[in-house]
């Protein structure tokens, strides 16, 4: 387990959370699904959600204005200074769709760059996001995933200042480095995913059985968005759960 006393390096995926119409019944999902403990805060309808004492995620209702936005997770990445970073997004044809300080924990922002895909950036206080580890149920990855593969490169790049690496497959992608690190991705949209599907992040949680975990989460009331496949850092799938937000599982090699 990876534990953290100081931020994360900028650009790296820091925080995930669900903007969920029913966040009490998405928290039941996943609990479920990958064992967390969900508990609500106090002061607002939002649930940090831990496995074995460490915390994965979020879980809460939709910011107001984004109500009418689909159910979906949302990947925060690092920043250590949230408006100039908010700055270079819309230098760059990005979006800044809301911003608000969260108690003394951090200062958090909702963007979209320019393909569409919706992101969270995270300025740490006394909250410094989640562990990372290849515990089933931890996040392992993330990616922004759209069909203009070239614009979302450029705009991530400049940016966060990553280093994009070019991967050869059925499509095009690019890991991001931030501090010689591979920390996420971007890539042009799977094509088994529904016609329609809008650019997006996609969280990959890490799972003991991809398959196990792929027949739970049908049985829960989810939806297979591909079947799954193998690929150099595991089996994988990606899914959908009650309310149609995307996730991914991979079962690491």
């Amino acid at each position: 387990m990876v534990e953290r006393s100081v931020p994360w390096p900028p650009g790296t995926p820091n925080w995930v959370d669900l903007a969920a119409d029913d966040a009490c019944a998405a928290a039941r999902f996943y609990a479920g699904l990958f064992g967390w403990s969900c508990e609500q805060q106090s002061t607002r309808d939002y649930r940090v959600c831990k496995l074995d004492g460490s915390d994965v995620g979020g879980i809460g209702p939709k910011q107001p204005g984004t109500e009418h936005l689909p159910s979906r997770w949302t990947t925060y990445l690092a920043t250590d200074h949230l408006d100039r970073t908010l700055d270079a997004v819309t230098a760059h044809e990005g979006t800044e769709l809301l911003t608000r300080e969260v108690e003394t924990h951090g200062r958090m922002a909702i963007a979209a760059d320019p393909n569409g895909a919706i992101f969270g950036l995270w300025q740490a206080a006394e909250h410094i996001g989640t562990d990372r580890s290849a515990d089933p149920g931890m996040l392992v990855w993330s990616e922004a995933l759209s069909e203009d593969f070239e614009t979302a490169r450029a705009f991530y790049t400049a940016v966060f200042g990553y280093r994009a690496e070019e991967i050869g497959g059925y499509n095009r992608y690019a890991a991001l480095y931030a501090a010689d690190k591979p920390v996420a991705g971007t890539g042009e949209l799977h094509p088994d995913f529904p016609a329609g599907t809008p650019p997006h992040w996609l969280p990959y949680f890490a799972a003991a059985s991809t398959d196990q975990t792929v027949d739970q989460a049908i049985t829960a009331g989810g939806e297979i968005l591909g079947e799954p496949l193998e690929t150099d850092f595991g089996r994988m799938a990606v899914l959908a759960d009650p309310e149609g937000a995307r996730f991914a599982v991979i079962q690491l090699g």
